[in-house]
């Protein structure tokens, strides 16, 4: 095995594991993995709401939220206008709910179904408009629907367009977008899913029915010096820092430039926050003399009504206790204060707290089935929807999660990937999204069982459908592969079903490494097709260069589809293969394995399950721990009967043996019972009947001859 070990740097290691408590190899791995700025670290090591970007930096979302409140108010007709995948799926789902329980009671869902294409259509617009909905809110589409959203607001149909694809340069004239990808959009993070969205969007809502919308206060604390007071005082809007102030004041000193800077900060006639309000009050007279006597609010009383564990203890105590200060290079006290100020802001209303966590659940189902790199705020969601999942999953799901065995267990993204998403998509790719949405938002634990059978067993024939589709285009395939001289694959056979062409553009993509593109006729009118790669190409990018052949097109970096009339087919197909055949060779796949540390013996505890447990969830852009250990040795091989693909052993490093798994062995003969081997694995956990247990998830191994040869 070639392995390569990433360099780390000293000082940024040791500066991360001072700051945030971490043992030497949790820091040097999160240090390898490209952790620099410390704000970063809150991704990695918290859960809660209260950390995530606020949809109420986006202007947009103010028009946004004046619009549906006005609806639901004057009770107009609503229509959320979906996808058929699970990230559209779960997004309509949450828009759904989180509209009802917000009052709205002339709402309505539509999903493409059968063999209609993706994204809104003159088809769609004009059953709009026959159906006299005045507001259109759109969910994972609408970016890029210019021509259709221009009739609709010309007929008197708002819309509103929630997505999260790359826009075009120009903007549809909606009344409002909320799509992070826009540049300039003042969101705080551009890679959310299109139901991460569609949940931010009902988080605004809700805030905007609270006292806190709207609303500007000042958080503030003053602490003694040598011979000074030192002020540090935070103002917020809609609990978002809009500005600060830090002033030294020298006790004693009459006018002074500090004093007036200080002054004019505070006298804007706001709520002045503070903890501990007779202590605040004696260092602002210190400060200011006793001629000032400047109003305060005291959230002690409520602080720990909410968190009795802050009882009597000191600003500074907290700010020692508490991990919010360290993700701020400000003065920790401060920090600490405004992170708990939100904190009982945002947990005094459920609508913002516990209401919420029913949607990020299913923002954490859509989020990792539409394969959204796992960093920044997707690790906040995904994080906090699965330990919910685990732990307290919404009725709806109960059913699904027993019947795939993941009922009491904790559930990562593996999981859902294999045993929810495929569930969930099958609907979608047979035409019938319906009835995904329809579990998804089943308050009755019956129909959710028999919603639950359905869809499993759509399952079963979309699985079918896959294996026929994918042997009657193999030839195709690798016909294609061998004159595009091996750099994409393009397939267009009218066997293919609209509903499953990014299936099978996924499954030649993996199988040929390599971007591919499926095309499906639908109706001999149009082609519809699908794009998929690995995050080394741009799916979308790629398809800009024929945007003149398409009707609609759209995606993101790995997943793109598009559409096209039926007589532009062939023109587009010799466009494409022009263009591929001028690009640069593919860069043939490295032999080289990159972990992210080698393990001495010692360091081979149950500590490496706390890390990778960190380190979750894994996903696009944050590959699960891979770690590198020498002169490990086979103490026991589990003769497999059931699946030839799979090797159970058992390997003694250091003072423990530990059981592995190895799917699709290579060498499998070569392996024997004492062989000493070099080894790659990622910690994993294997839970059987209720029982959680660690075991070694094998990436690859090699024996190492007696006397150290390979």
């Amino acid at each position: 095995m070639d392995i390569r070990i990433p360099v780390s740097d000293p000082g940024k290691v040791r500066a991360l594991k001072e700051r945030f408590s971490l043992d030497l190899l949790s820091a040097t791995i999160l240090e390898r993995r490209g952790l620099e700025k410390a704000e970063d670290a809150v991704y990695y090591l918290e859960t809660d709401t209260v950390y995530q970007h606020s949809p109420l930096e986006c202007d947009d979302v103010h028009t946004a939220i004046e619009r549906i409140n006005e609806a639901i108010e004057e009770n107009e007709k609503i229509l959320v206008f979906g996808d058929r995948d699970v990230d559209g799926v779960t997004g309509s789902a949450i828009l759904y709910r989180g509209l009802k329980s917000l009052g709205a009671k002339n709402l309505a869902v539509r999903l493409p179904e059968g063999d209609e294409p993706y994204g809104l259509t003159d088809d769609i617009v004009n059953e709009i408009l026959e159906k006299e909905y005045t507001l259109l809110i759109t969910v994972d589409n609408g970016i890029s629907a210019l021509d259709e959203i221009k009739t609709l607001q010309k007929s008197g149909v708002d819309v509103i367009v929630l997505d999260h694809h790359i826009p075009s340069e120009e903007l549809p004239g909606a009344v409002a977008i909320f799509d992070p990808k826009i540049p300039g959009s003042g969101y705080g993070f551009s890679e959310l899913a299109g139901c991460a969205v569609a949940a931010k969007m009902i988080w605004a809502l809700s805030f905007s029915r609270t006292p806190l919308y709207g609303s500007e206060c000042i958080v503030l604390h003053a602490e003694p010096r040598n011979g000074s007071i030192r002020i540090n005082a935070v103002r917020l809007e809609n609990l978002i820092e809009i500005d600060r102030i830090t002033e030294e004041i020298v006790e004693g000193d009459g006018l002074s430039s500090s004093k007036d800077r200080l002054m004019d900060f505070l006298a804007v006639n706001l709520p002045i926050i503070v903890l501990d309000e007779d202590t605040e009050k004696k260092m602002l007279r210190r400060a200011f003399g006793d001629g000032v006597d400047i109003s305060l609010v005291d959230i002690r009383p409520k602080l720990e009504a909410m968190m009795p564990r802050t009882r009597s203890h000191s600003l500074f105590d907290l700010s020692v206790l508490s991990r919010a200060a360290k993700y701020s290079d400000g003065d920790k006290e401060i920090e600490t204060l405004v992170s708990l100020f939100r904190s009982v802001s945002i947990y005094t209303y459920p609508s913002l707290s516990k209401d919420y966590d029913t949607l990020m659940q299913l923002a954490a189902i859509g989020t990792i089935a539409d394969l959204m790199p796992m960093k920044d705020e997707n690790r906040l969601i995904v994080k906090r929807g699965l330990r919910l999942l685990s732990e307290k999953p919404v009725m709806c799901l109960q059913s699904m999660l027993g019947r795939q065995n993941l009922s009491g267990k904790r559930i990562n993204t593996r999981d859902i990937s294999f045993y929810i998403s495929p569930v969930l998509n099958a609907a979608g790719r047979l035409g019938h999204p319906m009835d995904a949405f329809s579990l998804l938002i089943s308050e009755d634990p019956a129909e959710a069982d028999g919603l639950t059978e359905n869809l499993l067993s759509m399952n079963k024939q979309r699985q079918a459908n896959e294996e026929n589709t994918l042997s009657l285009v193999r030839d195709k395939a690798r016909e294609s592969y061998e004159k595009l001289e091996g750099k994409f694959v393009i397939v267009e056979d009218e066997a293919v079903p609209r509903g499953l062409t990014g299936a099978i553009a996924s499954k030649l993509s993996k199988e040929y490494g390599v971007p591919s593109i499926v095309m499906a006729t639908v109706e001999n009118e149009r082609i519809s097709g699908s794009v998929r790669c690995s995050d080394k190409y741009d799916a979308k990018a790629f398809l800009s260069t024929f945007s003149a052949f398409f009707d609609d097109y759209g995606g993101h970096r790995c997943a793109a589809g598009f559409s096209l009339p039926y007589e532009n087919k062939d023109q587009f197909i010799q466009m494409m293969e022009s263009v591929i055949l001028t690009m640069d060779e593919v860069a043939a796949a490295s032999p080289e394995i990159t972990v992210d540390a080698q393990i001495p013996p010692e360091y081979m505890t149950t500590g490496l399950w706390r890390l990778s447990s960190m380190l979750e969830p894994y996903g696009q852009e944050n590959e699960m721990l891979k770690l590198y250990i020498k002169e490990a040795v086979i103490t026991d091989i589990t003769p497999s009967k059931q699946d030839q693909r799979l090797m159970r052993f058992s390997l003694r490093y250091g003072t423990y043996s530990w059981p592995a798994l190895w799917w699709e062995p290579h060498d499998r003969e070569s392996f024997k019972k004492g062989s000493h081997v070099s080894v790659v694995f990622s910690p994993e956990i294997n839970y059987w009947k209720g029982v959680e247990k660690e075991q070694l998830l094998i990436a690859d191994m090699q024996v190492i001859d007696r006397d150290g040869t390979k």
